[in-house]
């Protein structure tokens, strides 16, 4: 028995240590990318820092709805139009709008938000972008390429595979996915799936449908955000884009079973980035009264209830319009290597074809 006990607390123990390593930049030499040298970040009790998230997502959500006077219409989708012409390669900000236009690069600050190590930075253009390291900005950069395709706000990421930021000595990062700050919104706060002003309409059930397709098991309110359309940013001044702010936690398998322990609740529900995993995982499991049951392990799984057959399939035919060359492209722009775009590419066909073929 104490052997058995053993054994599970040390795998315990490496599964954490190796989650703290593969998400920090800190001491990460091995990793590809050399040490940055950042502030460690504060440590508190696990009880007071809930007690702060909780209160930040409260204050979001009465500051979203103090806004709501002085704002526009709330917005979730739009008509892609002719989705099979999208660049696919460099996504809703275009080549135009990518790092790689930028040749220096200079850190401004440590980001404290979200669990994944990232950093400010600014390029001599005078854009701001935040670099996130880990595990994540593979399957990010990927997945806001359909989520974009299919007509639904994102944020404009950029995976590169290295750059060289300037202060603080001056280091190297490779692999990173870089995110446009500023970029003409104004962020009111953060919208819940059990309560929005989209309810039970075919727009909120295809965003679901899309979250299940990429197999996003961090489907928690708190990467809901809802941002206020300014002059640069390129649509009706005053609009209230609601989206999905972090898809980070796609493109691998839903289920864990660290998840599943008591004093594990906040762990990894599932693997991001997995080619394998994603390519093995079952999608549907069938349907029931006319909607449809997905096979969901993740975060939050009652968001993916009550999706009926009609919205699933008219997500899947709207995003099966992408032809496979558009597919392999949204891969090969986060970093994915041949074979892995491959065994992506022919895995998220076949979820499509699923959707299309359900009665």
């Amino acid at each position: 028995m104490m052997k058995k006990s053993a054994v599970v607390l040390t795998i315990i123990v490496f599964f954490l240590t190796a989650s703290v390593i593969g998400a920090s930049p800190l001491g990460a030499s091995a990793f590809g990318y050399r040490a940055v040298p950042l502030p460690q970040k504060d440590k508190e009790p696990r009880k007071e820092k809930e007690k702060k998230e909780k209160k930040s997502e409260g204050d979001d959500k009465e500051k979203a709805d103090s806004e709501d006077d002085k704002a526009g219409p709330p917005a979730l989708w739009e008509d892609p139009g002719n989705i099979e012409n999208l660049d696919m390669v460099y996504g809703p900000g275009g080549r135009e709008g990518s790092p790689e236009t930028a040749s220096r690069f200079t850190f401004i600050r440590r980001s404290t938000t979200g669990t994944s190590e990232k950093i400010i930075v600014s390029d001599e253009k005078g854009r701001e972008w935040t670099v996130k390291f880990g595990s994540e900005p593979r399957p990010e950069t990927a997945a806001t390429r359909f989520v974009w395709a299919a007509g639904y706000h994102v944020d404009q990421d950029y995976f590169l595979k290295h750059a060289h930021i300037e202060g603080r000595g001056g280091f190297d990062v490779k692999d990173v996915r870089f995110e446009r700050r500023k970029d003409g919104y104004k962020d009111l706060g953060i919208w819940s799936w059990h309560s929005n002003p989209f309810m039970g309409t075919r727009e909120l059930q295809g965003l679901k449908v899309l979250m299940a397709l990429l197999n996003n098991w961090d489907l928690k309110d708190i990467n809901n955000k809802i941002a206020q359309a300014g002059k640069k940013s390129g649509v009706d001044r005053g609009k209230r884009i609601y989206y999905i702010a972090d898809l980070g936690a796609t493109f691998g398998s839903t289920g864990s079973f660290f998840s599943k322990l008591p004093f594990f609740g906040e762990a990894p529900a599932g693997s991001k980035g997995d080619p394998e995993a994603y390519a093995k995982q079952s999608f549907i499991e069938g349907t029931h009264n006319g909607q449809v049951v997905f096979h969901y392990k993740g975060k939050n799984p009652s968001v993916l209830e009550g999706v009926t057959v009609e919205n699933a399939k008219w997500m899947g035919n709207l995003i099966g319009r992408l032809s496979d060359k558009q597919i392999n492209d949204a891969f090969r722009s986060a970093g994915f290597s041949d074979a892995d775009v491959l065994t992506l590419s022919r895995a998220f066909r076949d979820r499509v074809n699923q959707l299309k073929s359900l009665r």
